[in-house]
């Protein structure tokens, strides 16, 4: 064991007269173990929101949409699907799709007023959507009645999504109108324009894909009825589900490269997303880091008292010929120590806090009275959590250097200490 290593941990050990600096040496272990348990435990679970949220993501949109580079419609969409499939094998399953702006209506005749909303309704082939998305593993049960894929749209028929439906007001069997902009015919708009065209359409079904965007503003009907509410003559492309999705931008990139179709992967459509959790999970940790930064300061001034308690033997080092190098170590090497243990204790507590959290989370919301996580908001039957070995080392780097740096001062001072005026007054 080296010198300074030995002399640091007696220090650290040994009995001293003043004890309030022992306990400010524990609350400086116990401030570095706060600050990295709750940067395990927050981004933890942050990961595991986005986790959550991608699978749902990869879950309910195709991890490839092929669309035709110069803008029109593929009106031969079988002899495509051959095509794309040829190039890329991977692909398990491939279907058409559009998607047409609307304006959606109540016409049940069951609720009062004429409730209007916005929406995307997206047109897709009943039998091939089943296997590109989980649109059918989707369906709700209503009424006692279990909706399968029988329940995919039909000839004028939708499938709405859950909240989509309720800000409507209507349920199975019930009948919507969907206006669109006019291809011939003329009617008025409910919005003001000049013209429109309304087809009424049956409720066949609702989804619930468990995320507000598909729920909210999404609905589905079949490609002839697609075609009927948008004036146009076939899909506006294909979507496909490959095997591995993270695999998509490789696909993606070999199909304009081999046939020129314009090729879009779910996480490109879905960018701005988690662009925006990956910026709120780095400024969450940049907040959390100051937990840390906070018990750092108190590291350092454990250390300068500790050089004001300890000058009569620093003095008698300096003068039993220990170099200013050899003190200046010590000292880093003390507060080095501090950091460490309350990383160490850190990580291991904030591991195990993450692994328990559900548990834990049950058994102090009846004491409060409180819903910690409320499953009817966030679409989660219990707090998503993934404690990523990354995440972990990059915490425990930071805590290490702030732990580190917070030794420099006290250390510096120590090592620049006057034997002759330490030892004046002994």
């Amino acid at each position: 064991m080296r010198f300074e290593t030995f002399v640091a941990l007696r220090y650290l050990r040994g009995k001293r007269k003043n004890r309030f600096i022992s306990l400010i040496s524990l609350i400086s272990v116990a401030g570095v173990s706060v600050g990295v348990i709750a940067l395990i435990v927050v981004l933890g679970v942050m990961t595991g929101f986005q986790i959550a949220l991608r699978d749902t993501i990869i879950g309910n949109r195709a991890h490839l949409m092929i669309l035709n580079a110069d803008g029109w419609t593929l009106e031969n969409y079988q002899d495509a699907i051959e095509e794309i499939e040829a190039v890329v094998p991977e692909i398990q399953a491939s279907g058409p799709f559009m998607q047409v702006e609307t304006l959606l209506q109540n016409s049940s005749g069951r609720r009062t007023g004429q409730v209007t909303t916005y929406a995307f309704l997206i047109g897709v082939e009943p039998e091939l959507e089943s296997e590109v998305t989980e649109l059918a593993a989707n369906l709700t049960k209503e009424d006692g009645r279990s909706f399968g894929a029988g329940a995919l749209p039909g000839k004028k028929e939708v499938v709405l999504g859950y909240q989509l439906a309720h800000s409507l007001g209507v349920h199975i069997g019930d009948k919507i109108s969907v206006f669109t902009p006019s291809h011939g015919k003329k009617k008025p708009m409910p919005w003001g324009a000049k013209q429109a065209q309304q087809l009424l359409l049956t409720v066949s079904g609702i989804s619930h894909a468990k995320m507000s965007e598909f729920d909210a503003l999404f609905g589905w009907v079949n490609i002839p009825t697609a075609m009927l509410l948008s004036g146009k003559e076939g899909p506006d492309g294909i979507h496909s589900r490959i095997e591995d999705p993270f695999k998509a931008e490789e696909f993606a990139r070999r199909i304009e490269r081999k046939l020129g179709y314009s090729a879009v992967t779910w996480h490109e459509n879905q960018l701005a997303f988690f662009e925006a959790l990956r910026q709120e999970k780095f400024m969450m940790f940049i907040i959390l880091v100051f937990i840390v930064l906070v018990a750092a300061f108190n590291i350092t001034s454990t250390l300068i008292m500790m050089v004001m308690e300890k000058q009569r033997d620093i003095g008698i080092l300096r003068t039993i010929g220990v170099s200013s190098t050899s003190i200046l170590r010590l000292f880093m090497i003390e507060g080095l120590i501090i950091g460490l243990a309350g990383t160490a204790a850190g990580v291991i507590l904030g591991m195990l806090l993450a692994r328990y959290l559900n548990p834990i989370a049950e058994f102090i919301a009846p004491i409060f009275g409180i819903d910690l996580f409320n499953s009817q908001i966030y679409y989660f039957d219990q707090i998503p959590v993934e404690v990523v070995p990354r995440d972990v080392l990059i915490i425990t780097v930071a805590s290490v250097i702030l732990s580190f740096l917070s030794t420099l001062y006290p250390a510096w001072s120590a090592s620049r200490l006057d034997p002759v005026d330490a030892l004046r007054y002994e």
